[in-house]
């Protein structure tokens, strides 16, 4: 059946929501990229995009309902990614001084611009406003770590821990958004809100919030028994593809659930997301997740910058101004004095905080979401945005100054705290216990005879071995023994990244697919270029492709097959025509047309 594209979903207004998007997706790249050529954050760049074609603007999208469907659906898979990548593993050496920072400093940024803003706006508003503002970006910061190499770093250890508490305070306000919005006096209804009608105003927020904290933990648990199980079972067709549909399907279903439940479904998409990255599909999920992550953040942060009325922030610019520089305050001293009390040393604890001060992915999810169920206006949403959009711009500019300030602090007396909580928070051995032979690392792809035989002789050697396969029976199996195994398709970037293939000393791909293997090649060359990589292809015109894109030993099956037969078959024929019958001399030939000596037709002379 046949559909014209430009007739496909119409807007109000009449314009096709094919153009709309085009026009927002395009405006989107431009301003990005020039934020991109000016060092500056990508985020702002497609918020700012927003505002500039929005209806507030040029108009020309001139109906921001028309793209608002695609808008919930991106931040419903964008919620279920962002989900996915939390990695508690990451902090868990340092578990309990991180979670104190995280749960210390968000109350604290919390209260604090509460009891600012609360004599301005009704404290429905306020109570959004702060938590909104209290979150910071994780891709930011994450980012900057990644660029300046302090990912090892105390501050960047201490950063990422206090993010991810972040991020989980989000799934908490995510479930207090129905009941604030009826305590704002907001048209919604939900089941958390039926299930306390009838009660006092107060009395209704704290019966709908734990009704939601309820349903939160009934959604872990069923989740956590149910999540892997249908994964593994789709896994088992040896379909990778099926594996991203029916996790789509998951997130969409979550999000369903919680709205149904009279959650926001955003909070439901992100808590599958959650409950999947403790899962062994985690990490293929995410790489295959990678390029719809980028699109969708570009889709919903445009949209969001549509909510930004340039002549209302022109209005209460200095509003707008004195607000992000609030904030950048705010955040960088009660962030680093919740770090400093948790033990991290005065310099590391300043810099924990001048790296998250800014806003964050969540800070606007929750925004968009209030403004949607109708607690804050769109005038009033577009404000707290432009805030965001600043302190998002500014606060990489600070990291330069931050480091030199950070310099000064040395001779602050350390926390009462720190000895107890410092060596926690101090990185892991980067030697594993049992790996000797200068702690080599092997990455081997594929776990058939090959890859079995390699690993075996290598583990003998003590070196340790770390195998990526795409059996998940054979995964849960050797993970069950303690063996370093991940599932996932090698030429996934995701799942190399995992694996630790930027610190391996050699990459073995034993897959028998040549056009799989030279993707691996070149993905592995790009993220690890002094690795030794050898793989194996079929036939001899595919070693020299492979060795273009950076293999440095191939193996050709059909050479190798006409060496071992060679090798085979010469032996065996021993039984037949005696040991060591190759050194015998030849036998003379009596065929009188061939000179057996030259080989050649014998003289006539």
């Amino acid at each position: 059946m046949y559909i014209p594209l430009l007739t496909l979903a119409r807007g109000g207004d009449g314009k096709a929501l094919a153009v709309q998007l085009l026009v927002l997706l395009a405006t989107a790249a431009a301003v990005a990229t020039l934020f991109r050529r000016l060092r500056l954050e990508i985020i702002p760049g497609y918020l700012i995009a927003g505002a500039i074609v929005g209806p507030h603007a040029l108009g020309l999208v001139g109906d921001a309902a028309a793209v608002e469907t695609t808008s919930s659906l991106a931040v419903i898979l964008l919620m279920f990614i962002i989900g996915m990548h939390l990695d508690l593993s990451a902090v868990r050496r340092g578990l309990l001084p991180l979670v104190a920072m995280g749960v210390i400093s968000t109350l604290a940024v919390t209260a604090v611009v509460f009891a600012a803003i609360v004599a301005f706006v009704p404290p429905p508003q306020a109570l959004v406003v702060s938590f909104a503002l209290a979150f910071s970006s994780t891709a930011v910061f994450v980012r900057i770590v990644a660029e300046r190499r302090e990912a090892r770093s105390l501050h960047g250890r201490a950063g990422i821990g206090i993010a991810i508490v972040q991020d989980l305070f989000t799934v908490i306000v995510m479930a207090l958004l129905p009941p604030i919005a009826r305590w704002a006096g907001a048209d919604f209804s939900g089941a958390a809100d039926r299930a306390s009608h009838g009660l006092p105003k107060w009395a209704e927020f704290l019966a709908a919030g734990g009704v939601g904290l309820g349903g939160i933990v009934v959604m872990i648990l069923t989740g956590r028994v149910l999540l892997p199980r249908i994964l593994r079972l789709v896994a088992l067709s040896g379909s990778s593809e099926l594996v991203l549909v029916v996790s789509a399907a998951i997130s969409l279903g979550a999000a369903i659930g919680a709205a149904s439940l009279g959650f926001s479904p955003e909070m439901g998409a992100f808590l599958a997301g959650f409950l999947l990255a403790a899962t062994p599909f985690r990490y293929q999920l995410a790489g295959q997740l990678a390029p719809v992550r980028d699109l969708l953040m570009a889709v919903f942060f445009t949209g969001v910058g549509m909510w930004v009325d340039p002549a209302v922030v022109a209005d209460h610019w200095l509003l707008v101004f004195g607000g992000g520089l609030t904030v950048l305050l705010i955040k960088t001293l009660l962030i680093g004095a919740s770090s400093w009390l948790a033990g991290v040393s005065p310099p590391q604890a300043f810099l924990t905080g001048a790296y998250l001060n800014h806003g964050g992915e969540f800070s606007l999810v929750v925004i968009a979401a209030a403004a949607t169920v109708g607690i804050l206006t769109g005038a009033g949403a577009g404000v707290v945005i432009a805030i965001v959009i600043l302190t998002l711009i500014i606060s990489p500019l600070l990291i330069g100054p931050a480091h030199t300030l950070a310099a000064r602090l040395s001779r602050v007396p350390i926390s009462p705290f720190s000895g107890r909580a410092a060596g926690l928070l101090e990185p892991a051995p980067a030697a594993a216990v049992g790996t000797p032979a200068g702690g080599k690392v092997v990455i081997i792809a594929g776990f058939g005879p090959v890859g079995r035989t390699l690993a075996d002789r290598l583990s003998a050697a003590r070196v340790l071995v770390r195998v990526i396969e795409l059996n998940p029976r054979t995964v849960e199996k050797h993970v069950a023994f303690g063996k370093e195994f991940f599932y996932g398709d090698v030429t996934n970037p995701e799942v190399l990244e995992r694996a630790g293939v930027t610190h391996a000393d050699a990459v073995i791909l034993t897959i028998p697919d040549d056009e799989t293997t030279i993707k691996a090649i070149r993905e592995v060359r790009a993220m690890a270029p002094h690795a030794y990589i050898a793989a194996r292809t079929a036939f001899l015109s595919g070693r020299f492709v492979a060795q273009q894109f950076g293999a440095d030993h191939v193996t050709v099956e059909e050479v190798a097959t006409a060496q071992a037969m060679e090798r085979e078959v010469l032996n065996g024929l021993e039984r037949v025509l005696g040991p060591r019958w190759w050194e015998r001399p030849p036998t003379p030939r009596t065929d009188p047309d061939v000179d057996d000596a030259a080989g050649q037709p014998p003289s006539r002379s």
